[in-house]
């Protein structure tokens, strides 16, 4: 069957053939402001594993740089993957757009120059199981 993914919007699904080969989580500058947060965490899966089964008329690609191809939802702005020249033949995959649950968890943080520096501590910051109640 596969791993199942899609944009926000559904316009966009695809599936992946095999495992990822590791999760990653990406702190470089580019990364935050294209996806709003403070790192991105990708699944890293072989170029020929990723087929887009449905919407292949939505996806725009911006090149940031000659090497860096970033692919995503041209109707929702959702980040779906990325190829890079840098990684021939391998293709990350937003952890965000994958439906399918993964039973993995991310091996490296890379571009650490530029993580932010409160993202070491994020394990001892009160966490809530759903959104934070009123105070009164």
């Amino acid at each position: 069957m596969g791993i199942l993914g899609s944009c926000f919007c559904n316009a966009v699904k695809y599936k992946l053939a095999c495992a990822p080969k590791a999760l990653v989580n990406c702190h470089c500058n580019f990364c935050r402001k294209h996806s709003g947060a403070a790192f991105s965490t990708y699944a890293v899966f072989p170029e020929a594993a990723l087929e887009i089964t449905e919407g292949n008329e939505a996806i725009a690609v911006f090149n940031p740089a000659e090497h860096a191809h970033k692919h995503f939802c041209k109707r929702c702005g959702t980040p779906l993957f990325n190829k890079n020249a840098r990684y021939p033949g391998l293709c990350m995959v937003y952890l965000g757009g994958i439906s399918s649950s993964l039973d993995m968890a991310p091996t490296a943080n890379i571009y650490c120059e530029s993580r932010l520096p409160w993202v070491n501590g994020i394990a001892e910051i009160r966490a809530f199981e759903q959104g934070i109640a009123k105070q009164t």
